[in-house]
Order: C-alpha cells, then structure tokens, then sequence
C-alpha cells in the first residue's frame, strides 16, 4: 500500500504531533480577540449609541462569538489532521512488520 520497507520510510508522526500542537495553541488568539470584540460589544449599549433605539451591541457581540468560534474549528482541523497522520502512521507500522516478517522467512 505504501511500499514501507525500512524504517526510515515512516512519517515522522511526533514531528506532525508537535506542529499540530504548535498550532492549536496559536489559536488562543483567537479566543482573546473574540473576547476583546465582545467587551467592546457592551460598550455600544443604548446609553453609548443608539439610532431609533437600535444598537450596535448585538451585531458586535455575535462577530466577537464568530471570532472565539475560529478557535474551535481550527482545534478540530488539528485534531482531524493528527488522526489520520496516526491511522496512516499506523498502517505503515503494519506495512513494515508485514514486510519483516516476509522477508526473514526467506
């Protein structure tokens, strides 16, 4: 499937863990900013500004919750893209022994 015959063939999972890693916690800007974008989001109430009694509270606040969201969805990509490196790391170790094992009976 993958042709692995030597160890050196493996994907290097730790180095795809720790990037993954790397990265989710970069994402924690994300959440800062959304959180930023929220308190700014209580400063435009009624007594601050308002047209024909409407706000920009509530538009501001729902774009500081899509901001905190991105957290979220970036997290799962990471998490998405580590399963499979493991599931294909996985099936490359199954490759490997497989091969071993073939060709020490020889």
């Amino acid at each position: 499937m993958y042709g692995i015959t030597d160890e050196s063939q493996l994907i290097d999972i730790e180095t795809i863990r720790n990037g993954c890693e790397i990265f989710k916690s970069t994402t924690d800007s994300f959440s800062m900013c959304g959180d930023e974008v929220c308190a700014a989001a209580e400063m435009c109430n009624k007594k601050a500004l308002s047209v024909d009694d409407a706000t920009l509270e509530y538009p501001i606040n729902e774009l500081g919750k899509k901001i905190k969201n991105i957290k979220s969805e970036y997290t799962e990509y990471a998490d998405a893209l580590y399963a499979q490196a493991l599931k294909i790391y996985n099936e490359q170790k199954i490759e490997l022994a497989e091969y071993r094992a073939k060709t020490s009976n020889v």
